[in-house]
């Protein structure tokens, strides 16, 4: 199979090389069908960033309630995990297009330093679900005297 990259006219050609998503994406639609592939790509996105006193991790999970979530810390790994479920639609109703990634999902992240598992928090906020791991007291950076 041939899959055809046109050329964006605001964009350079470094954009079409580093990104692999439309062609795929493309590919897979020709193959599973719009539905099918959407439903296989539930895999929420993940920002994770570090300060001198914790990590925070991002995950974007529209649509998705707090109740639906699992988060555990164990062996120096973050994992988050859930479910999507489906939107409902009436019943004399069909699907014209349904991207929306439905099922479970499970991300592991393995972090950077040691936590203080007692401080750890979580918040979710227009679909946004954040954790905050403060650093263990031993991870912290320090400052070494000469004598």
């Amino acid at each position: 199979m041939f899959v055809r990259i046109a050329r964006h006219p605001h964009r350079s050609i470094f954009h079409e090389l580093f990104d692999v998503e439309s062609p795929v994406d493309s590919m897979m639609h020709s193959f599973l069908g719009d539905t099918a592939f959407s439903r296989h790509r539930s895999r929420p996105a993940v920002d994770v960033s570090e300060s001198d006193n914790e990590s925070a991790v991002l995950m974007e999970l529209p649509g998705v309630g707090k109740d639906d979530i699992s988060i555990t810390l164990n062996d120096g790994k973050l994992t988050i995990s859930g479910e999507r479920k489906q939107t409902a639609i009436p019943d004399n109703a069909k699907w014209l297009r349904n991207e929306t990634s439905v099922g479970e999902f499970s991300r592991t992240i393995a972090l950077p330093h040691q936590v203080d598992v007692s401080k750890v928090n979580a918040e979710m906020n227009d679909g946004i679900l954040k954790v905050t791991l403060p650093k263990a007291e031993e991870a912290r950076p320090r400052e070494v005297k000469i004598r």
